[in-house]
C-alpha cells in the first residue's frame, strides 16, 4: 500500500483543480439518501454516493484517491461519508482524532451536511435488519425477507448509532467545522427545509419527489414492540 502523507488527500484534490466540496455526514439508516437524492435532483448530483466506502481495502491509496477525485476535475466534488467511512479514511491518511482539522481541511472548500435520524429505534431495526439481508434499498416490488428476532444485534446496532452520532459531533467540534444540520423526520415533513442548503451551493429546491420506496413494515413494528418490551423488562 502507498505510504500516506499527511496532504495526501489535498493534494489529490489540487491536482484536479478541485476547489469546493460537499461533505454529507451520517450514520447508516439515517434517511441520508432520501435527503441526499431530492438534492441531486435539484442540482447537487452525486451527494448520493459513497465515495470512500472502500478505502480501508484499497491496495493503493494514491490510486485509490486519484479515481475519485479525477471524475470531478475543476468541478464541485461531492461524497456522502459515514462514521466508519470517514475512520477508514482518517486511519489510512495517518490523521487521527487531534488532526482532525487537518482531515476536514484536506476537503477544499468543503460545506458539511450532517444528517441525523431523531428515531434511533427505527434505524436500528432499520440497520439490524439491512444488514442481515443484504438489501439496502429496494429496487423492486417484492417484500422484504422475514427474518428472527435477535435483541443483542439490535441493540449493537441502536448503541453503535447513537455512538456515531456523538462522534461526528465531536468531530465537528475538534475540526473547528459548523455543518449544516437535518434531520430526516423533518425533512420527510417539509422538504422546505433543504432550500437554505441548495441555495449555499447556487441553486434551489424545484423537485421534491424521489423514486424511493420505504422499507419500513409491520415486521419493523413487531420488532420494534418486542425491542421495546425486552428494554423495559432488563431495565435499561
Amino acid at each position: 500500500m502507498t505510504e500516506p502523507t499527511p496532504n495526501l488527500l489535498a493534494e489529490t484534490f489540487a491536482r484536479h483543480g478541485i476547489v469546493r466540496s460537499a461533505i454529507m455526514a451520517s450514520s447508516f439508516r439515517s434517511g441520508s439518501t432520501f435527503i441526499a437524492k431530492i438534492l441531486g435532483r435539484n442540482g447537487l448530483k452525486g451527494i448520493d454516493q459513497e465515495r470512500f466506502n472502500k478505502v480501508g481495502s484499497a491496495p493503493d491509496l494514491a490510486a485509490y484517491l486519484d479515481a475519485k477525485a479525477q471524475l470531478f476535475a475543476g468541478r464541485l466534488f461531492p461524497a456522502k461519508l459515514m462514521w466508519p467511512h470517514r475512520c477508514d479514511l482518517a486511519r489510512a491518511l495517518d490523521l487521527p482524532r487531534h488532526r482532525s482539522q487537518e482531515f476536514a481541511q484536506a476537503f477544499p472548500g468543503a460545506t458539511w451536511i450532517h444528517v441525523t435520524r431523531d428515531d434511533k429505534f427505527r434505524q436500528a431495526i432499520s440497520l439490524w435488519r439491512a444488514k442481515a439481508t443484504d438489501r439496502w434499498h429496494i429496487r423492486d416490488a417484492s417484500p422484504e425477507p422475514e427474518i428472527a428476532y435477535d435483541f443483542e444485534a439490535i441493540d449493537r446496532a441502536a448503541r453503535a448509532l447513537c455512538l456515531q452520532d456523538r462522534l461526528w459531533n465531536d468531530f465537528f467540534a475538534t475540526a473547528g467545522i459548523a455543518p449544516l444540520r437535518l434531520v430526516y423526520e423533518q425533512v420527510l415533513t417539509d422538504t422546505r427545509l433543504l432550500a437554505p442548503v441548495l441555495r449555499s451551493f447556487g441553486y434551489s429546491l424545484i423537485e421534491t419527489e424521489v423514486k424511493l420506496r420505504r422499507q419500513s413494515d409491520d415486521a419493523t413494528e413487531r420488532h420494534l414492540d418486542q425491542y421495546l418490551t425486552d428494554l423495559y423488562r432488563r431495565g435499561f
